[in-house]
């Protein structure tokens, strides 16, 4: 992966973070309704997980390793649970979770390649 393929893979990650959370404000809208804030509020666990989503889009764009991984084990580790208590999701929700967890898992590939890349030309271009 060259610098271009990393900063790509970055940016799609970024572009599945906000879809995921759109996804999610747009069910909740959905089913709660008008009372969605009231309902944020009393469930202060959302609201928090919503507000770390947000803040891992932002690391992202800062290219953090850190925020790659926190959006990607934010993202798996639900999912993983629902499957282990016997929920299975609906094919479309499996599909759509495959795909973004995709977009997440070439985030963090993307970071880390990245950084690694960025410390390769600095030191390639160290004066000796």
């Amino acid at each position: 992966m060259n610098l271009a393929k990393a900063e790509q893979a970055i940016v799609n990650g970024i572009y599945a973070a906000v879809a995921w959370l759109i996804l999610d404000f747009g069910l909740l809208l959905q089913v709660h309704g008008e009372q969605t804030l009231s309902f944020l509020v009393s469930r202060p666990e959302m609201a928090a997980g919503a507000i770390i989503v947000i803040a891992c889009i932002a690391g992202l764009f800062y290219k953090s390793r850190l925020a790659s991984i926190l959006l990607f084990l934010f993202f798996i580790l639900p999912l993983v649970l629902r499957v282990v208590q016997g929920d299975i999701p609906s094919t479309m929700f499996l599909l759509f979770s495959l795909i973004l967890l995709y977009f997440f898992l070439t985030a963090v590939i993307g970071t880390f390649n990245y950084h690694h890349l960025k410390t390769l030309d600095r030191d390639a271009n160290k004066p000796d």
